[in-house]
């Protein structure tokens, strides 16, 4: 008898995800996100829409994104476009495939557990599922509290779970201690020899032993690299490879006990029994939590690279930027999982469905980390081939046991996965164009503020499917030139108003779009322009002397580009304070003007916030599957947060300016 769950513990869990693939993190983020957006990056490809970053208003950047500095010039990636959508369509499918397994490894886990009453006292049998579902709730509910807390109210249970199981393995391995000598990689040969096509298939029940690797990598944000390194390796790994151990050496003895392997080999004593059955439930419900913070971290790093809709995300932690909370996703995921617990029933009917999802994703990373290596981390190609030999055969022997699973309950992961990558697909898809409409469609501010004699200004049109779009300024007297060296004061047959208009932008720091539309159609525009780029940075806090970074737009009069800066635990607020703060600000840099009287009061209605909202809609001769995917694009729009949603903007003082956007 052979001990192939250890053998893959150690090859897959310790070798190629701990030893390894932990080390593939993106600023502490990990997952099939992180993967890509280190390509992304080293590339010299953006993750929004394949165009440039984001011009300054004030000093031309022509691109903020790091790029390899190698003499070979541009590397494969960033050569082809088809090579982008296929590495980004290859990324959503990996990390649906984990958020899906996240419907089942709650459930499978906490079941398995509850189950383990069943076998002293079988008249239990009918609670398992509501107790289960009880669990379950009160595990979502506590994830208000932040993985932080969670955290350190579960440690000590983890250390008396790791020691329990440790303790049954030597129990049962000195019942037959010759079981040491299944470390003989010679058996492991001779059990697939023997076993033949059934022992390939048996590997489908071995992967069940390192479930939960992709979610230990995801979860990267809310931990931290070296101690999950040294923790698994010299805590975690020794426990578990002497339970599988023992629990082979039963198995040898008793080959009966594989009916429910690891309660049948706990020693039957009432009070050791319920003593480990009490471990096991808590053991099961952090092994849970490990999966429920994985989905927040992907669906996280998703919306970071305009994959998902927006959504409420909650920090946690001061010290881990990565220890997130999302409402919405937490009482979904919570609602689906007790559906999944009361369907599916028994732990044998989710383990049918389970492992096919993780074994997909487990070739999905392999194959993007040989990519890393040779273009992130520059190693010789030779090693990225020899990565991609190794794991990728061990990989695939995985999937191809699980994919038997399919008919009988592997499906079910691969549907919920294929819906959430269609999901992913329209709204990335919606985005990137809207995106890349709004940065082509902003006009040269020398035309609207600099001397020209014109009655309407065309924007090129920069590779937008077929997207046209005029921008016409009617009726529009002459402006009259100016000196860059000088103020320079708006003469477009505009009427100035006092007050502030705070113009927002959603792609970064550029006239937005919103600008554009409403000098378009108001003839009235306020005497101060603000340009506004909300950016969240990696502190917890920002102090108010660092909050703002404002500067003029070249020298025209009354007209300021402005990053606002906050911490990822504070909330944005445009209200009151950062009013009477950005004044300040720019009375600093721009004292001479007087338009910004010292007794300002923000609360007498001189400020006007602009926001822009952007509709897609089809042409006369646009194709059906287009009208589709504008139709769900537009419904998930509607149906999901605004950026400034959050920000403490007086409703009354706000105005919206739609733009349609025609495929």
């Amino acid at each position: 008898m052979s001990d192939p769950e250890s053998r893959r513990k150690t090859i897959v869990v310790l070798i190629k995800y701990v030893l390894i693939v932990l080390r593939a993190d993106d600023h502490g983020e990990g997952g099939t996100f992180a993967l890509y957006s280190l390509l992304s990056r080293h590339s010299g490809i953006s993750v929004r829409g394949n165009v440039n970053s984001d011009e300054d208003l004030t000093t031309i950047k022509h691109d903020s994104i790091p790029v390899s500095d190698s003499k070979e010039g541009p590397n494969f990636i960033k050569r082809s476009i088809h090579i982008q959508t296929a590495l980004l369509g290859v990324v959503l499918i990996g990390s649906s495939l984990v958020m899906s397994d996240g419907l089942l490894t709650p459930a499978v886990s906490v079941i398995s557990a509850v189950e383990g009453m069943a076998v002293p006292a079988p008249s239990l049998t009918p609670a398992i599922v509501p107790i289960s579902c009880v669990i379950l709730v009160i595990l979502f509910l506590l994830q208000q509290f932040g993985t932080g807390k969670v955290g350190s109210l579960f440690a000590p249970i983890v250390f008396l779970w790791f020691l329990a199981i440790a303790c049954i393995g030597i129990w049962n391995i000195s019942q037959y201690p010759v079981i040491f000598a299944a470390y003989n990689p010679y058996y492991a040969f001779d059990y697939f020899i023997r076993k033949q096509d059934a022992g390939f298939t048996d590997l489908g029940g071995i992967l069940l032993a390192i479930t939960g690797v992709e979610a230990l990598f995801a979860d990267l944000g809310h931990f931290n690299q070296r101690a999950i390194q040294i923790s698994f390796s010299l805590f975690v790994y020794i426990p578990l490879v002497l339970v599988y151990t023992g629990q082979a050496a039963r198995l040898v003895l008793d080959p009966t006990v594989i009916a429910n392997t690891f309660w049948l080999t706990t020693p039957s004593n009432p009070v050791i029994y319920w003593i480990i059955f009490i471990l096991a439930i808590l053991a099961t419900i952090i092994a849970s939590q490990a999966m429920i913070s994985a989905t927040f971290s992907l669906i996280y790093q998703s919306m970071q690279l305009d994959c998902f809709p927006r959504v409420k995300v909650i920090h946690t932690s001061e010290k881990v930027e990565g220890q997130i909370y999302i409402p919405e996703i937490n009482y979904i995921l919570m609602v689906l999982v007790v559906i999944v617990c009361v369907i599916f029933q028994h732990s044998a009917n989710l383990t049918t469905a389970y492992g096919v999802a993780v074994a997909s994703v487990m070739i999905i990373t392999t194959t993007l980390l040989t990519i890393v290596i040779r273009i992130v981390w520059r190693l010789p190609i030779i090693v990225s081939i020899l990565f991609f030999c190794i794991f990728f055969t061990v990989d695939a022997s995985f999937l191809g046991a699980t994919l038997r699973k399919v008919v009988s309950g592997g499906w079910f992961t691969l549907l919920v996965a294929a819906v959430l990558t269609t999901l992913m697909s329209i709204w990335r898809w919606g985005t990137v164009r809207v995106v890349n409409h709004e940065r082509s469609q902003t006009p040269d501010f020398d035309k609207i503020f600099k001397g020209e004699k014109f009655e309407k200004f065309e924007i090129p049109e920069k590779n937008l499917d077929n997207v046209s779009h005029e921008i016409t300024l009617e009726n529009s007297n002459e402006i009259m030139l100016g000196n860059d060296n000088e103020n320079i004061s708006i003469d477009t047959g505009f009427t100035r108003s006092p007050g502030i208009g705070l113009f927002y932008s959603d792609i970064g720091t550029k006239i937005p779009l919103s600008f554009t539309q409403f000098v378009k159609h108001f003839p009235i525009i306020p005497q101060n322009l603000v340009f506004i780029n909300i950016q969240t940075v990696a502190d917890p806090k920002v102090g108010d002397s660092n909050r703002l970074k404002v500067e003029k737009v070249k020298n025209y009069e009354g007209c300021y580009q402005v990053t606002a800066r906050y911490g990822y635990l504070e909330q944005v607020s445009q209200g009151r304070e950062f009013l009477l703060l950005l004044v300040e600000s720019i009375r600093k840099i721009d004292p001479i003007n007087k338009n910004l009287i010292h007794d300002f009061n923000p609360d007498n209605g001189s400020v006007t916030y602009i926001v822009g909202q952007q509709f897609l809609c089809s042409k006369p001769d646009t194709p059906w599957w287009a009208r589709i995917l504008i139709g769900v694009y537009m419904f998930i729009y509607f149906n999901s947060r605004s950026f400034y949603s959050n920000w403490d903007i007086p409703v009354e003082n706000t105005v919206v300016v739609g733009v349609k956007i025609s495929i």
